[in-house]
């Protein structure tokens, strides 16, 4: 990852909470369609994932932000370089971020997956047709799974030549449900400089209202749809005239 240090001064804790907040995934890319999965279809998502009947799988906003900034405590430069995906309501669906300690070989991918998933088998990363990797769930948040995966330079070359990255987890039921993030974008996020936190926090304000407005006309339409399904019975039970 480009060494950012000259574009972080003045910004010290401020990018580092910044980068956390990303990780911690609190709206760090724009929305994302939900569509059907591809070939055998795994359960939808109950909660936090919701798309058709059959399936869960995203079509990515093909959008990566890299934010760093110091860790006040080891006085060490962190980088995060992220991407998250949601439904056309606004409902969360996965997201996963390549985090980067300066001086450090170990790199983790976090990876955040909706919370109605079996966590013993934890989940499994593949780029393109590439090894599958496993990983752990490690900690549930009340809308979201947490789950690192260690990764080497290789898997990061993987992600620059690569077209997906797919997320793969067990619902309750024990079928798999998939969630693909698309790559373009990500090697210009990786290796340029990161963007200013301020420029992140207005986003990330436009994508909070975005999912108000979503979520208010979400409710409207399951309200008039409520009122006209009771019109209709009510037309069914009335007695002739």
């Amino acid at each position: 990852m480009a060494n950012s240090k000259r574009l972080m001064s003045g910004r010290g804790g401020a990018g580092l909470a910044a980068a956390l907040a990303l990780i911690m995934v609190t709206g760090g890319a724009a929305m994302a369609q939900d569509t059907a999965a591809e070939g055998e279809k795994p359960a939808a998502a109950e909660n936090g994932g919701a798309a058709a009947d059959g399936g869960t799988e995203a079509e990515a906003n093909k959008n990566w932000i890299k934010v760093c900034g110091e860790d006040p405590k080891v006085k060490k430069e962190v980088c995060v370089v992220a991407q998250e995906i949601r439904a056309e309501t606004g409902q969360f669906l996965a997201s996963t971020a390549v985090r980067e300690i300066e001086g450090e070989k170990k790199k983790v991918l976090a990876v955040f997956t909706p919370t109605i998933m079996l966590l013993q088998p934890g989940l499994r990363v593949q780029i393109d047709k590439n090894k599958q990797i496993a990983g752990k769930y490690a900690i549930c948040f009340p809308d979201r799974c947490y789950a690192e995966v260690e990764i080497s330079n290789d898997v990061i070359q993987q992600m620059k030549r690569g077209n997906e990255i797919t997320i793969t987890t067990l619902n309750q039921q024990a079928r798999g449900v998939n969630f693909k993030l698309s790559l373009t974008g990500f090697t210009a996020a990786y290796d340029g400089p990161p963007m200013d936190t301020k420029e992140l926090e207005a986003q990330q304000k436009k994508l909070q209202t975005e999912l108000q407005k979503r979520a208010e006309q979400a409710r409207k339409r399951l309200l008039e749809q409520r009122a006209e399904e009771a019109k209709k019975e009510g037309g069914e039970t009335a007695p002739a005239q």
